[in-house]
């Protein structure tokens, strides 16, 4: 399950809703200029990480929640502290009778029944703008995702390869390339044809992203060429990871079949490094591996 965390401490000098100004005795809920002003918020962004933050943000400012979990196919986002509440309130997404999320509302009290209907006034109101982003984010998620492998494409790995570099340039903290070629993949096309290739290239992407951490990223570049991103991995756990992957190619029965085995080399981001400098060392070393008489690994 993909999990996206964030928390946020609301300025106590916000007030996305005044509920005291214009209410008029009002004990339904929002008025309408309040619910205008929510829905209007909503329409500022399509990306889903951050609609669903900025729905975090109003309802906290509104109402007395300490946390939300939305949960959507295999995916979840979570806002606020990961406490056991007794107030929870759950609400569904629905979309032509089908639920295509679920919310969980978790409250610091009761809510009284003015707030549980402002709440079922936002849930409602931001689940169709929740729907649009769900549909967006499907599509960028499709756009950077191989279509024969379903490892991350070039574009994928150039945007998590982005934050990985900004995050080791922020923390001081490294991170390793893993620049992976699969030996004799020429000669599996050449003597059995595509058909036989591709289903090879997923058996090599299965193999790679079941050897990795969670936290780690898989690629496909085109061919035979893989490459991974370790975060938080220096030169000697890059080293482990890359001998577990090693070792698992060599030892996969349609690979071993095929006498499929993987080259590998490894970089680890230095300190005032670049994201071209990194792959050039891992390219580098590669090429070594290949000269060194393949199924071997060497760092850079």
């Amino acid at each position: 399950m993909e999990q996206l965390t964030h928390s946020y401490s609301p300025n106590v000098g916000e007030n996305y809703f005044n509920l005291e100004e214009s209410n008029h005795g009002n004990k339904q809920g929002l008025t309408q200029s309040q619910l205008n002003n929510f829905i209007l918020k909503l329409l500022t962004t399509i990306d889903l990480p951050k609609l669903s933050e900025l729905y975090f943000q109003q309802l906290q400012n509104t109402l007395p929640l300490s946390a939300l979990k939305i949960q959507f196919e295999d995916s979840r986002v979570d806002f606020g502290p990961n406490l056991q509440s007794s107030h929870v309130k759950t609400l569904n997404c629905m979309q032509m009778g089908t639920v295509v999320a679920t919310m969980d509302y978790s409250l610091s009290q009761p809510l009284s029944i003015r707030d549980w209907q402002i709440l079922q006034q936002m849930h409602v109101n931001f689940c169709n703008p929740f729907k649009n982003a769900l549909e967006h984010h499907k599509i960028k998620q499709f756009a950077m995702k191989d279509f024969l492998t379903a490892l991350g494409n070039r574009a994928s790995y150039d945007e998590t390869m982005i934050r990985l570099a900004s995050h080791a340039d922020r923390s001081h903290l490294p991170f390793s390339l893993l620049v992976l070629d699969m030996d004799n993949f020429k000669q599996v096309n050449d003597a059995h044809g595509h058909q036989v290739g591709d289903k090879v290239l997923v058996a090599c992407a299965d193999t790679i992203l079941h050897s990795l951490r969670e936290s780690d990223f898989a690629f496909r570049f085109g061919g035979d060429e893989f490459c991974c991103l370790l975060p938080d991995a220096d030169k000697h756990t890059s080293h482990l990871i890359a001998e577990r992957i090693r070792s698992a190619i060599e030892s996969q029965p349609l690979l071993q079949q095929h006498q499929i085995s993987c080259s590998i080399g490894s970089a680890t981001y230095l300190a005032d490094d670049s994201q071209i400098g990194i792959f050039s060392r891992a390219d580098e070393a590669l090429y070594a591996a290949k000269q060194a008489g393949k199924n071997c690994i060497r760092n850079a």
